[in-house]
């Protein structure tokens, strides 16, 4: 059963995104991103994979609002011990201005872990702020960003450690 703090957090979260759909002046197109995640976790006690969806819209040159969710299994302990979580996540980018093809960006902002299943985790809301860097293609951009996440769980507070590597369309 999902606590009641968990679906709070997902009701704020997609309250947040449905306001921010609403164009900007200065906005221009959103941006799609997907990545690959390696998360270590004092929820689970354990490393687990991952895929990562996020879009994001641009306030101004140097600032945008995202929205986006992964799926992560914590599958390294075999089957029996396997445990899944998601993390929807609300956050703001801030770009840091650099000539070239290539730049860096740091995000906050807040969400959810929500373990699923019969995992031992607790969920509750989630504080993340982390760094990244991008490296501009033709029509695309790579990137790897770190995202470490506070998660306020009932009876504990514990950590995520996410790495991601992923396109952005």
């Amino acid at each position: 059963m999902v606590p009641r703090s968990a679906i709070l957090s997902i009701g704020v979260l997609v309250l947040v995104a449905a306001t921010a759909a609403v164009p900007a002046h200065a906005q221009t197109e959103p941006r799609y991103g997907a990545s690959f995640q390696l998360v270590g976790s004092t929820a689970d006690d354990n490393v687990g994979t991952g895929l990562r969806f996020r879009v994001s819209a641009p306030i101004n040159r140097d600032v945008s609002f995202a929205v986006g969710s992964s799926i992560t299994g914590f599958i390294f302990e075999g089957q029996d011990e396997a445990d899944f979580a998601i993390d929807p996540q609300a956050s703001l980018i801030v770009n840091v201005p650099q000539g070239g093809e290539e730049g860096l960006y740091f995000f906050g902002g807040a969400g959810a872990y929500v373990p699923l299943g019969d995992s031992p985790a607790e969920s509750g809301p989630m504080f993340h702020f982390g760094g990244g860097k991008v490296w501009l293609l033709q029509e695309s951009s790579l990137f790897l960003e770190f995202n470490p996440g506070l998660i306020i769980a009932e009876e504990s507070t514990e950590v995520l450690f996410p790495i991601r590597v992923g396109v952005i369309f």
